[in-house]
């Protein structure tokens, strides 16, 4: 990531937001300040200029997001007057006196009415023409849900969801995705009658103080932060409601000292502002692998604190991206994301074929350590390509040590048999006289012959190994000849494998 262009601001600054002048080509950041809204051209991304601040109530919290050619503002706790939902007219923003709209829309809750004049966030489902504020003084701060395709200066209230606390949401067609921070879970919400929101599910996360939430743009999945030191981005999948699956989860390669703050999915990858460690891009093209590529540090600050960058959004028709860090102001920052390099392992048994649960997987002079699950599957990744030796190993087995090539995008799939470390040759059952012949044996003939076969070992199994324990050939026997001569095998030492009955037998034999 490039630093492009940077605005100081002489207060702290919190969230922010894009919208884009398409009849003029022109980009804005819409930035919120303690004490406003500051909008700042950033179509010359080396020289970001304000051109137009909207004085406020004080309050270190705001969140931005437009519909059409509105931008639309609310604060948390405050002093002063408040500013309700301030909707702002931008077309008209180069103007001396631009247009503008406070609105604090009554609620009526529990038998009474309540004048909405805070919420922590705001979110706007642009194609359904609905708004969502999270965190308002209403109720128990849970979400209110307001119609904008009728008059969006004005928006009408069509419903109340009054379950929980929500700090943070999002929303797309008939589902609302909630933060219930305090609950320490994410909730989908079913809005297909916006005053009646059903919950559908809860899901814990991994430090039960969900902060944030993003979607994916298939649905699939979601994504969260946990607003804790040490905490994670984590990764969800969806698809089902009724078995909502954890993917995987991700911390910043800043440290475990320091704290996540909002996510947001962009082209397959996480744009994330990550407080003192700034802004962090994660490719996640890869369902349950999520691979740091990109970031950018913003904050003069370490450590576990609430300084540095509070948003970053992705989605200007640039590229570039907008950054807000709460001290030095605004970034614009741009970002070649570049995709990772994806590694997935499977380990099985040499000689029965079973997966081997629990074997290390080391790839030398990386990051990339850890064990195959219960599957024998093990995967990572990482921002870095090239050649890299990578060792396989489980008590028991003989060690495995082979080369990889990482490249970017690219998934690297390997299978790896692990020799038990001790083979019996030991005879058994209906294999007791059975020898290959001969041995040596010819490739040109592309035959090995089995004496002493009988009927009764029809059905049998064999397989070709390498002395590492890699499978180069196996098949079932009807007849007491095993042809090679279709098999891609070359000239040197092998371990034949026979299986009767449930019975095993092994040799060494070479092939020339």
């Amino acid at each position: 990531m490039t630093e492009l262009g940077r605005l100081g601001y002489n207060q702290s600054i919190n969230d922010v937001w894009g919208w884009v002048d398409t009849a003029n080509n022109k980009e804005y950041a819409l930035v919120g300040v303690q004490n406003g809204l500051s909008v700042v051209d950033v179509t010359l991304p080396s020289n970001p200029v304000q051109v137009k601040f909207f004085a406020g109530a004080s309050s270190i919290w705001r969140d931005m997001k437009t519909y059409g050619n509105y931008a639309y503002t609310v604060h948390d706790v405050y002093n002063g007057t408040s500013n309700g939902i301030f909707i702002v007219d931008m077309t008209t923003i180069t103007n001396t006196f631009p247009t503008t709209y406070t609105r604090q829309p009554q609620v009526s809750i529990g038998g009474s009415s309540v004048t909405m004049d805070r919420a922590h966030n705001i979110y706007i489902d642009e194609e359904k023409a609905q708004l969502y504020l999270f965190g308002s003084n209403v109720g128990v701060g849970g979400a209110l849900i307001f119609d904008l395709a009728t008059d969006p200066t004005n928006p009408s209230l069509l419903g109340v969801f009054n379950d929980y606390y929500l700090h943070d949401g999002v929303s797309r067609g008939d589902t609302m995705w909630g933060a219930a921070v305090t609950s320490g879970f994410f909730l989908p919400i079913d809005i297909s009658t916006p005053s009646t929101p059903m919950v559908m599910a809860t899901k814990n996360t991994p430090f039960n103080f969900t902060h944030n939430i993003w979607f994916s743009d298939d649905n699939s999945r979601v994504f969260t932060t946990d607003e804790k030191k040490s905490a994670y981005i984590a990764e969800y999948d969806v698809s089902d409601l009724n078995n909502i699956d954890e993917l995987d989860r991700i911390r910043t390669s800043f440290g475990t000292d320091v704290v996540p703050h909002n996510v947001h999915f962009h082209n397959n990858f996480l744009v994330n502002s990550y407080y003192t460690s700034g802004v962090q891009i994660l490719d996640v093209s890869q369902p349950g692998l999520m691979i740091e590529t990109g970031y950018y540090d913003t904050s003069l600050d370490t450590g576990d604190g609430f300084n540095g960058c509070w948003g970053a959004y992705p989605y200007l028709p640039s590229g570039n991206i907008l950054a807000a860090d709460r001290q030095r102001g605004l970034f614009v920052l741009s970002s070649d994301y570049t995709r990772g390099c994806y590694l997935y392992v499977s380990v099985i048994d040499s000689l029965n074929g079973q997966n081997l649960i629990n074997a290390n997987v080391e790839v030398q002079s990386t990051a990339m350590v850890g064990s195959s699950n219960i599957f024998g599957n093990f995967k990572d990744g990482q921002a870095a390509a090239g050649t890299y030796q990578m060792i396989v190993s489980k008590p028991g087995y003989i060690s495995d040590t082979l080369s990889i090539n990482m490249a970017y995008g690219i998934e690297t799939n390997k299978q790896v048999a692990l020799m038990p470390a001790v083979v019996s040759l030991n005879s058994f059952g209906p294999l007791l006289n059975v020898e290959p012949y001969p041995n040596p044996s010819s490739l040109n003939d592309g035959l090995i012959k089995l004496s002493n076969w009988s009927d009764d070992l029809i059905g049998s199994e064999y397989q070709l190994l390498e002395l590492n324990g890699r499978v180069v050939g196996k098949g079932s026997l009807e007849e007491g000849i095993i042809k090679l001569e279709d098999q891609s095998i070359n000239r040197g030492s092998y371990i034949l494998r026979l299986s009767s009955r449930n019975f095993l037998r092994t040799y060494p034999i070479i092939l020339q």
